[in-house]
């Protein structure tokens, strides 16, 4: 084959490509398809309580909502605290939320009963969308050694000791680090060319 005949089947080939790649932007349809995304940001709500309140103690409820936007969703909070066993409502309210942490302060419940408060955000405009909370709480006498608190640490308010004895594996693995690197050294000594 001579040049211009190796020209010529580059170019075809070529051509091709790029005629291939072309279509593959061009849509099937002239109708343009529905967007699939919301434009409204998605927010995600958290509720506070502690997981066990004295009898005779007010419920102290914290609520933030959080989105992945520059701008801090504002809007109305609707909270709500039910008996678990009965599915009854005790206590409503609805607040203003401007945005942080809104700590709401909320009913003193009769005792040895297990509640489960909830809140909803709904914003106060379309760019943000709505979202839900809950946390389960009891009210009930303290008990002694109870890791059930209202602190969230280990008893005594120490964090729990969920490891063991860190000093042993940290020689180890250096030890094993070491020996590897020494391996390595002096293969390599043992295997390069002696200079004539």
């Amino acid at each position: 084959m001579n040049k211009g005949a190796n020209m010529r089947v580059s170019g075809l080939i070529a051509g091709a490509i790029l005629g291939a790649v072309a279509l593959v932007g061009v849509p099937a349809h002239s109708s343009a398809a529905p967007d699939p995304y919301s434009p409204s940001i998605e927010t995600e709500c958290q509720l506070t309580v502690p997981a066990r309140i004295e009898p005779g103690k007010r419920v102290v409820l914290r609520v933030s909502v959080a989105a992945n936007s520059p701008t801090q969703p504002r809007g109305e909070l609707q909270l709500r605290i039910e008996r678990d066993d009965t599915s009854e409502t005790v206590w409503t309210r609805t607040v203003k939320y401007n945005g942080g942490e809104k700590r709401v302060v909320g009913p003193v419940l009769p005792k040895d009963r297990d509640y489960t408060a909830f809140a909803r955000f709904i914003p106060r405009t379309d760019a943000f969308q709505r979202c839900t909370d809950l946390a389960p709480f009891a009210v009930e006498e303290a008990r002694a050694g109870n890791p059930d608190d209202n602190d969230n640490d280990g008893p005594g308010g120490l964090l729990p000791d969920t490891g063991g004895p860190a000093l042993l594996w940290l020689l180890l693995g250096l030890g094993l680090v070491g020996g590897g690197t020494a391996t390595v050294v002096y293969n390599r000594r043992r295997t390069a060319p002696v200079p004539a």
